[in-house]
């Protein structure tokens, strides 16, 4: 069982769970191992994330009156929850802005166009959390497995059956079938947002900005979820 003063080893800034802290973690990329806050029966443990910054969760460690630990979960952290709350907002707004300010045809296809990129950007940021999320989940678990090593001998030796990490699934019915649905639907809304920026319509001056901004998403999309693939599978190879 690890102790909490063992624990607290591994918070080299110690410093309150604040916004403003998180937002100059955030756009410092704070690497270290680990910021965090001490309180009497708990610990908040974290660190920037490297793809997504602001997207990093914060660990809570709890600990019962002898300074065990006896559960650990995970929260947003107060940067992306302010994060989150504006990207909703931004997008009610533009969506406003389109519908009030354009032709109903327009502004519905307008729509539909703010939906799609919408979705589209909001899988890319859910597989680049999920995957910075495991990834430093992994990390904390094997320094509090070390902790624990260390201090009990005995699970030195323990046999390596037991610490074997978990495969990623990458190749499941779902995963599958979400992406034979969205690679030719990504590639189809490429090939839209590049005639948007090469024939433009003259009477539309935003195509070539809502194209461009359509590239973004979509390829960065595709790119993401190609290099989670990637990595995943050699790590899977790694493992076996």
């Amino acid at each position: 069982m690890v102790e909490k003063k063992d624990i607290e080893k591994l918070i080299i800034q110690n410093k309150k769970s604040t916004l403003k802290n998180h937002w100059n973690d955030v756009f410092i990329y704070n690497t270290t191992k680990y910021s965090g806050e001490i309180k009497p029966n708990e610990l908040l443990i974290w660190r920037s994330a490297h793809f997504l910054r602001g997207a990093y969760p914060i660990f809570h460690l709890t600990f019962d009156q002898n300074g065990k630990m006896n559960g650990i979960k995970m929260e947003r952290n107060p940067f992306h929850k302010l994060l989150n709350k504006i990207s909703i907002g931004f997008f009610i707004v533009l969506v406003l802005v389109v519908l009030f300010t354009t032709e109903f045809k327009t502004a519905l296809i307008g729509i539909i166009g703010i939906s799609v990129i919408g979705t589209l950007l909001h899988l890319v940021m859910s597989k680049a959390k999920k995957y910075e999320t495991k990834n430093l989940t992994d990390e904390l678990k094997e320094a509090i497995g070390n902790i624990e090593r260390a201090n009990n001998p005995e699970l030195v030796n323990k046999p390596k059956a037991d610490l074997k990490k978990v495969k990623v699934k990458e190749w499941t019915f779902t995963k599958i079938l979400t992406r034979i649905i969205l690679y030719p639907f990504c590639l189809f809304i490429l090939y839209l947002c590049i005639q948007m920026i090469l024939n433009p319509d003259p009477n539309h001056s935003r195509q070539r900005p809502l194209g461009i901004f359509g590239i973004i998403v979509v390829g960065g999309y595709l790119v993401a979820d190609i290099t989670i693939i990637v990595r995943n599978l050699m790590k899977n190879k790694n493992y076996s």
